[in-house]
């Protein structure tokens, strides 16, 4: 292949990968994807466009979910260097999406250039960066705004730049890669390490370098690298309080390597053992074939091209597929993608993303050497490949439309309400930000927009309605399998305040029981039938009076109503409205925000939402 053909070729699939980038993210991921990590890119790429990386503590209530409360600000778990590329190309085109398409291309282009280095052919180069281009796994990371696709092109740039640098005897291009590995290793440190490593240790194994000799090499590497992690270094001594304390630990030291209970946030967690170790193993070993362009043919494909290629530098791409799956065994992600929620079945395995690179590379070397010696036999090979990734790509992809379909119908419901000026609270914000359905409900920086999206925290809703006194105050309350209700709010304010119900009791239950529970104490009156009951609530600092309750702190109580039917011995069926209250001015007056979340515990099942139809009705 002449060297314009060459260019062209690499023109031609850098544009391919970057528009199917931008098509996938418009056709399935239009209010982001079931990885909620999407919106935190996003929203921290608008938080550089301001010139900040973190927010105020005071805007605890806005944050993306994957952020925590560091001192007084708000610090986003992620790092900045795909943010701000996602920044930069939503400044310079006016569309974030602008991003995706350059990091497709980046990743596809650079797949063929680390092939066209190691297979020291061109055409088989170009096959490779489109193999990789094609395989499902990364055209739906394309469309979405997840890190692994340019974390991969970052390690990626750097493997090519050390693998020629020694080869070349070249110092800038030694120089930039130890650049190029201090940005991956900035925006994700292990993935980095992952990636890296196989090519550094086998330039240093190697017998040629350029004239080079291995000190040479390292400091040349080093030159570039160590501004770059001094600039780590100060970043994270800035924003999170010490220069070897990762942003990634803000919200707890449980989202961590190793086992024991995992998860993002301390109050979210599962057990995590050696076992379910190698469960995840097995289970992206296992999906990888699926999520990879010709499925098990390419892997076959990819067997025979790693023995019919020459030259060190193939053990490094090799590498690959041995050490990011070993290198990710005592990490909870991949067991947890596969048992705690479809992220294997929808988006494959993403945090082995480099493993389709020695795939696609051999691949190619294995498809094109067939090519050249058996014609037709790959003609039929080749359509055995597009048959297989044809027959996987229908699943994830109606896995997703009925995912986006989820957030249109909470979309519909938030702009059919009408709001202006108002304060729409969340109940799956904050740290239950990894469940929403309202992902693209996202707050400007400056909180200057129609609409404020807020996290519910308790009693710290009242405050928060008193910081915006003129906005309108809303819950976007849900109810299980129904759709959710756009339900406005008051604030009932006095030395006293009344709580009314209308309590409907099903028919049928030997027994009916209302209640108010505020912290440990709970309060009870049996019932005979359906009715009304008031409860009164009062300041802690008034003259309450008989039966009024006086809450011992501010928080969350809730009234409601247990049953049981004949024979039933246990708990019974429950349903409950979940009341904010504070006291203020000294204790002298008490607020509650109303009316209170539903919630329900029937047929012996956990609390769920029950905001439709819900028997126990707060009355004016």
């Amino acid at each position: 292949m002449t060297t314009a053909r060459w260019r062209a070729a690499l023109a031609v699939l850098a544009l391919l990968a970057g528009a199917a980038a931008v098509l996938t993210n418009a056709a399935l991921f239009p209010l982001y994807s079931l990885n909620r990590d999407d919106s935190v890119y996003v929203a921290m790429a608008e938080l550089l466009q301001t010139g900040a990386v973190t927010l105020p503590a005071d805007a605890d209530a806005f944050r993306p979910w994957a952020s925590a409360v560091v001192g007084d600000r708000v610090v986003l778990k992620y790092t900045p260097p795909w943010p701000a590329v996602i920044a930069a190309a939503d400044l310079l085109t006016g569309s974030p999406r602008a991003a995706l398409a350059v990091s497709a291309a980046a990743a596809a282009v650079l797949v063929a250039l680390l092939a066209a280095e190691v297979l020291r052919d061109r055409v088989a180069a170009v096959t490779a960066g489109a193999l990789f281009a094609l395989s499902p796994v990364v055209v739906v990371q394309s469309g979405t705004y997840l890190p692994y696709l340019p974390a991969l092109a970052l390690g990626l740039a750097a493997a090519l730049l050390l693998l020629s640098g020694a080869r070349l005897g070249s110092t800038p291009r030694l120089v930039a890669a130890g650049v190029v590995a201090g940005v991956a290793a900035f925006a994700r440190p292990f993935d980095a390490l992952l990636t890296v490593a196989p090519f550094g240790i086998a330039v240093l194994l190697a017998r040629e370098r350029g004239g080079l000799s291995r000190p040479g090499v390292v400091v040349r590497v080093a030159a570039g690298a160590l501004p770059v992690l001094a600039l780590t270094l100060v970043y994270n001594a800035l924003v999170v309080g010490g220069p070897l304390r990762l942003p990634f630990t803000v919200t707890g030291p449980q989202d961590t390597f190793g086992f024991g209970d995992r998860g993002v946030f301390p109050q979210h967690t599962s057990p995590f053992t050696p076992a379910d170790a190698a469960s995840g193993l097995l289970a992206n070993l296992r999906g990888t074939p699926g999520w990879v362009a010709g499925g098990l043919v390419l892997v076959a494909l990819a067997a025979l091209g790693l023995g019919r290629t020459a030259g060190a530098a193939r053990w490094a791409v090799a590498a690959l597929a041995v050490v990011v799956p070993l290198g990710y065994l005592p990490f909870w992600g991949p067991w947890a993608m596969g048992t705690q929620w479809e992220g294997l079945v929808l988006f494959g395995p993403f945090y082995w993303l480099p493993v389709v690179v020695p795939l696609a590379v051999f691949g190619a070397a294995g498809l094109v050497r067939l090519a050249r010696r058996r014609g037709p036999a790959a003609v039929l090979v080749a359509a055995a490949m597009v048959a297989l990734t044809a027959l996987a790509v229908p699943g994830p992809v109606a896995g997703h439309r009925e995912v986006t379909a989820e957030y249109r119908a909470v979309q519909r419901v938030v702009q059919d309400a009408g709001l202006d000026d108002a304060l729409l609270f969340l109940p799956r914000r904050g740290d239950l930000g990894f469940l929403s359905d309202s992902p693209f409900l996202q707050n400007d920086p400056a909180l200057r927009q129609p609409v404020l999206y807020a996290a519910e925290r308790g009693a710290a809703d009242l405050a928060l309605a008193a910081r915006f006194p003129g906005r309108s105050l809303h819950r976007l309350a849900e109810d299980g399998e129904a759709p959710p209700v756009v339900q406005p709010l008051r604030v009932d304010a006095g030395a006293q305040v009344s709580l009314r119900l209308r309590l409907t009791v099903p028919a049928g239950a030997s027994s009916a029981v209302a209640y108010l529970r505020a912290g440990d104490r709970t309060y009870r009156q049996p019932l005979d039938g359906s009715g009304e009951v008031t409860w009164t609530v009062a300041a802690p600092g008034s003259a309450a009076g008989p039966g009024a309750v006086v809450p011992a702190a501010d928080g969350v109580l809730a009234v409601g109503l247990t049953v049981r039917s004949p024979g039933d011995d246990g708990p019974g069926d429950s349903w409950e409205r979940r009341v904010v209250h504070r006291s203020v001015d000294g204790g002298t007056r008490v607020e509650l925000l109303r009316p209170g979340q539903a919630w329900a515990r029937v047929d012996g099942g956990g609390w769920a939402p029950d905001a439709v139809g819900s028997p126990v009705e707060e009355l004016p």
